[in-house]
């Protein structure tokens, strides 16, 4: 079975800087990942994280466990998992999607004044989720032009 499984967590700084957590993370990643056909992605803004993950539910399961224990994050939030039919993050071991103006609008315009992925209802979940795939897809044809 294939699972979706969404979170939000707060970033925990330690001896390292921004940068080097969010290299840290998807050097990782796209490494155990591509071992075990885990694909998703990383968005990072204001203190919080948020990630989906997709793939065999068992492979997800146990990826979910070492990141709770990362002591980067703190106060996760796991969204209700959704078995899915399809990979909708295919091309992507993990992908980060970088800060982006089009994500704060949809914040505000849901009358959020920061980002605040915890606070989202399942429907605004899932347009969050278009949102990073649209504005993936568009950061790929900027750069390969």
């Amino acid at each position: 079975m294939l699972l979706q499984l969404c979170y939000a967590s707060c970033r925990v700084e330690l001896e390292q800087n921004l940068v080097q957590d969010l290299s840290d993370i998807l050097e990782k990643s796209c490494i155990f990942n591509d071992l075990h056909d885990i694909y998703g992605v990383l968005y990072y803004a204001e203190g919080i994280y948020f990630q989906c993950l997709e793939g065999e539910q068992s492979a997800v399961e146990a990826l979910f466990q070492t990141i709770v224990q990362d002591r980067r994050h703190h106060q996760i939030h796991r969204f209700p998992d959704r078995m899915i039919e399809n990979i909708h993050f295919k091309k992507w071991s993990m992908k980060y999607v970088q800060q982006h103006s089009r994500i704060s609008k949809f914040f505000n315009e849901l009358g959020f004044k920061q980002f605040s992925p915890q606070q989202l209802n399942p429907q605004q979940l899932a347009d969050l989720l278009a949102l990073l795939l649209i504005l993936q897809k568009t950061q790929h044809k900027a750069r390969t032009k």
